[in-house]
């Protein structure tokens, strides 16, 4: 995953999202997805509150139904959240997902939310 997204994640959801990248919303699984068009890796946002621009946030329960957790995490975080999001932790899910696939969660695991592998890289 190239740097270009980490920064817009952590620093600039008011802007539109960097080239060669694009994002779309999966209405089926209802979550924001990244596409590299380039590389085509793919991130998935599981992050229970984001901030696409301009006012509007998407906001979803799918993290705490993964993770069986009923606590909204954006109020334990102790990293000071811009623009009132949650925090963007992103992991390669290659164990399950293939080399080219990320996750956005709003929390450190040391555990893939989706398969359970203990082995999570942190970009």
């Amino acid at each position: 995953m190239d740097s270009s997204l980490r920064t817009f994640l952590l620093n600039s959801p008011e802007r539109s999202v960097p080239l060669p990248w694009e994002r779309f919303f999966d209405l089926r699984l209802k979550i924001i997805f990244y596409k590299n068009n380039l590389s085509e890796a793919l991130v998935a946002d599981l992050r229970s509150k984001v901030n696409l621009g301009g006012g509007l946030f998407h906001e979803s329960t799918l993290w705490s139904q993964i993770t069986g957790s009923s606590i909204d995490h954006s109020r334990y975080c102790l990293i000071r959240m811009k623009y009132d999001q949650d925090h963007p932790f992103v992991l390669q899910a290659s164990c399950c997902c293939g080399p080219l696939m990320y996750l956005v969660v709003p929390e450190p695991v040391w555990y893939c939310p989706l398969c359970g592998h203990p082995f999570p890289i942190f970009c």
